[in-house]
């Protein structure tokens, strides 16, 4: 946005964390962040958006012994919700900036008897193989990135042909709002993810309504699928 007051030409331009502010904020907010998404319901909340999930048969190919990438982990609430309520004999590969939410997903994932290995690392630059992963899920993640499609891409590339990709993020509107302008990532509508994910190489894109709770008001959620 520019302005022009008298002989003054005033911008003002969007500027995004860098990868190393982001992994300083969310350091600091391990110690609290586990239990204050406990508090704001989305532990259930994401419970019964995987039940959706399986209930409407789209994971229909997801059987025993998968092999998952959590990429921006966090404290693994998402991870969690996956094997509590689609296959707890997963293995979780938990991808993340933060080597504090990375200390508190390995206990939770310890203590939740989950096969699991956690990997410091940016989601741009992931140190995995081609199609390494029955599926890839991330939560929150997205909207950090200055280059959304690169991060897709990347996901999106070590994903077997035809696995899906389970994406949440934080949706526009007034709550995203504010979330944005405390965390400092962006918002995204519904036709604005869906072209960024198709460009990205996915194919059968599906958008899903949290059922309940404040991510119902706050975030959007979709899955796409590699192209076999």
């Amino acid at each position: 946005m520019e302005w022009t007051v008298g002989w003054w030409q005033v911008s003002v331009q969007r500027v995004y964390p860098t990868t190393t502010q982001l992994s300083q904020t969310y350091n600091k907010a391990a110690i609290w962040w586990h239990q204050l998404v406990r508090l704001l319901g989305y532990r259930h909340t994401y419970r019964e958006l995987w039940r959706s999930l399986k209930n409407a048969d789209i994971l229909l190919h997801w059987q025993d012994n998968l092999n998952i990438c959590d990429c921006g982990i966090g404290t693994a609430n998402f991870s969690l919700a996956f094997a509590q309520t689609i296959n707890p004999t997963i293995q979780i590969t938990g991808v993340d900036i933060s080597s504090e939410m990375l200390k508190i997903a390995h206990q939770q994932l310890s203590q939740a008897n989950i096969r699991h290995q956690i990997c410091q690392s940016d989601v741009n630059t992931l140190p995995f193989a081609d199609h390494s992963f029955d599926g890839v899920m991330s939560a929150y993640m997205l909207e950090h990135l200055l280059n959304p499609v690169q991060g897709l891409q990347e996901m999106v590339r070590v994903l077997r042909p035809g696995a899906p990709l389970v994406l949440v993020v934080t949706r526009s509107g007034l709550l995203g709002s504010l979330i944005q302008w405390h965390w400092g990532n962006r918002c995204f509508n519904q036709e604005k993810l869906s072209a960024l994910i198709r460009e990205a190489g996915l194919n059968r894109v599906q958008f899903l309504s949290f059922p309940i709770g404040l991510a119902r008001f706050t975030s959007m959620a979709c899955i796409g699928f590699r192209k076999s």
